[in-house]
């Protein structure tokens, strides 16, 4: 074998690598001692070749492990990019919004999506606490909480405070946060935050409408029950006694049939804007529901100055007000109940109260009752009375009376009323006064204005089937049957069941009753007269329409009020009255009847001054019919008053 040359390494040659340096060791060798064996060679090439594999290996194993590690980081980045995309949408669509605060709890930042539902600028909350700051306020409790909590460093959650923005207007904002600490130092608060004045503005809404009246504005019935306890609480504790008075509009459900409810929703809300303005401080108005109203006087037990209250506010709702072009007049009753005469507890006070509520108005209405003992006896009976009133018809109780009425020219009888009257079975005989208002009141009104037409039609055919031609029977309608849209066929149908002419019934309509409505009253009494039917127009002067609405109502008569016929012949203003209605209805061809006649110097200046006829106790008490009819009972008497009248005429 050839013996390779010996390794000289130059001089200035650099040094060898060390893996060669490593495998000349493990042989042995140094670079001056070169191998002298060919064996020697090999093993150092073998040795070196191993060397390199080894490194070979390492640099492919590390080149994978840097590709693998340079993949495996590509992927981290790409998600946490997709994770930081994902956030930042979520946050641009997010109703709430990112919040920071320092240490002493003022925002430093303020992050509010596009889409988060507020106008808030961000800029308005910088540099601002949400403690002593003049810009922001929150409920006592909610602020006592949150300082709390902050003053621990505790988290804390939906803190909700209002925002005074500095164009005008609120922002009513909840936020919730957790502390922030680096190397264990506070830094403050961060959280999230979001706009939250439309649910605030509701749940106050809501809130309002539970305590308040929608329409008046008045406390409701729950806010004044509790009104009511604090002032049981005071009146306790000494500080004084007070009074409940309970309002009620007299024949409200009236005017919302004849002039719709958006009518009666006017005059309420003007009756609460006069009863407030009648209040101390100290007082509390409310609306209970519908058209009653109560009122708690406090710190007053004197009953001359709850008198004066009362009569105030009497006055004040009997002021004429006009309701979509239509001038109105209604009245109201109160009820008066103190503490602690007539109660010792809201419901005892509110009870009674409202007894003497009902006293008042069986007391004609427009008037105010202290509560007693007494009344509220009469207040039971009269709501035993409404009771038996449903069944009075039915058990045949109601009854009709007639009264004449006659012609002043020759003393014949013109006419007659059909007037009613209930025989309770254990209060006797019932006159109107006692019942129609009672009737309005309930609705009864309308069922038993039905009994009456079909009641005196039969008797005009009991009288025709005797052979007797008796002149019209009158008969009085109510509102209510006025404002029906079934009075024309009911009258017509009852006239054609009983084979009568339209010509046997005069309808007596109060002015009252026509002026809560004139257009519609006016057609109604058109369509009325066109069928043949007789009208008059009853209690004239009374209500509250002028004269110059008589053209608009084609009657055939004009019924002077008893009241004025009463202070007949002494009283210059009552004559000068009576004489002007009497003209003024003669220029519009319309008969004047003049009612309530009671004397023989009424009779006279009425005759005198050519009043058409006359109606009253002088000439005939209303009597129940009998075979004939009611001017045969009073032929002779009427003859003789007639024939004195005439001849002191003609003196």
């Amino acid at each position: 074998m050839k013996r390779l040359p010996p390794m000289h390494a130059p001089s200035s040659a650099a040094p060898l690598h060390e893996t060669l340096l490593r495998q000349l060791r493990r042989a042995g060798l140094t670079t001056e001692q070169p191998p002298a064996e060919p064996e020697a060679w090999a093993a150092l090439l073998h040795g070196l070749s191993r060397s390199y594999c080894e490194a070979e290996q390492d640099r492919r194993l590390l080149e994978r492990a840097q590709d693998i590690a340079s993949r495996e980081l590509a992927s981290l980045n790409h998600a946490l990019e997709t994770s930081r995309s994902r956030l930042a949408s979520l946050l641009s669509l997010s109703s709430d919004w990112l919040w920071e605060q320092d240490e002493q709890g003022r925002f430093t930042h303020v992050s509010i999506g596009r889409h988060a539902a507020t106008t808030l600028d961000p800029a308005h909350l910088i540099g601002k606490a949400c403690v002593g700051e003049a810009s922001i306020a929150a409920r006592p409790e909610a602020l006592a909480e949150y300082s709390g909590r902050c003053a621990d460093r505790l988290a804390f959650r939906c803190f909700t405070f209002t925002l005074a923005a500095p164009e005008g207007g609120h922002h009513h904002l909840r936020i919730s946060g957790e502390p922030v600490y680096s190397n264990g130092r506070f830094l403050g608060y961060r959280g999230v935050g979001s706009d939250v004045t439309r649910s605030v503005e509701a749940e106050q809404q809501v809130e309002q409408l539970a305590r308040f009246d929608a329409l008046t504005g008045l406390p409701n019935r729950h806010l004044f029950a509790l009104e009511l306890d604090r002032a049981l609480v005071r009146a306790h504790r000494g500080q004084g006694g007070f009074a409940v008075m309970l309002l009620d509009l007299d024949r409200f459900k009236n005017i919302n049939d004849h002039l719709g409810h958006a009518a009666g929703d006017e005059l309420l809300k003007h009756t609460a804007g006069r009863l407030r303005a009648l209040l101390r401080d100290s007082d509390v108005l409310a609306r209970l529901g519908g058209d009653e109203f109560v009122l708690l006087v406090d710190h007053c037990a004197d009953a001359v100055a709850l008198s004066s209250v009362a009569t105030r506010a009497l006055e004040a709702i009997a002021q004429p007000l006009s309701v979509d072009g239509l001038k109105l007049q209604v009245s109201c009753s109160i009820g008066i109940a103190q503490y602690p005469a007539d109660g010792e507890d809201a419901a005892a006070l509110l009870k009674n109260a409202d007894a003497a509520m009902y006293l008042a108005k069986a007391q004609g209405k427009n008037t105010f009752e202290y509560y007693t003992a007494q009344l509220a006896q009469r207040a039971a009976e009269h709501f035993s009375l409404e009771g038996d009133l449903v069944r009075a018809a039915g058990q045949g109780e109601l009854r009709l009376v007639y009264q004449p009425k006659f012609r002043l020219a020759d003393g014949s009888m013109s006419g007659m009323e059909a007037l009613l009257r209930w025989q309770h079975p254990q209060r006797g005989l019932l006159m109107p006064d006692m019942f129609i208002g009672l009737a309005e009141e309930s609705g009864q009104i309308v069922p038993i204005g039905r009994w009456v037409l079909q009641a005196a039609c039969r008797q005009i055919r009991e009288w025709r089937r005797h052979g007797i031609e008796v002149p019209p029977c009158a008969i009085n309608l109510s509102m209510r049957q006025f404002a029906a849209a079934t009075l024309i066929d009911d009258v017509l149908g009852t006239l054609a069941e009983h084979g009568l002419g339209a010509e046997a019934l005069e309808l007596e309509i109060t002015e009252s009753v026509l002026m809560h409505d004139p257009d519609r009253g006016g057609r109604m009494l058109h369509r009325l007269r066109e069928a043949g039917v007789r009208i008059a127009i009853d209690d004239f002067g009374t209500g509250y329409s002028s004269l110059a609405y008589l053209k608009r109502f084609p009657a055939h008569t004009l019924k002077i009020d008893r009241s004025f016929i009463r202070g007949l012949p002494q009283g210059r203003e009552d004559t000068a009255i009576t004489r002007g209605v009497i003209a003024m209805a003669h220029s519009l061809d319309m008969r004047v009847v003049a009612e309530g006649v009671e004397s023989p110097e009424q009779l006279a200046l009425l005759y005198h001054h050519g009043c058409d006829e006359a109606q009253g106790f002088l000439l005939g008490r209303p009597a129940p019919p009998g075979p004939l009819p009611p001017n045969v009972a009073v032929g002779a008497h009427v003859a003789a008053v007639f024939d004195e009248l005439r001849r002191e005429h003609d003196v």
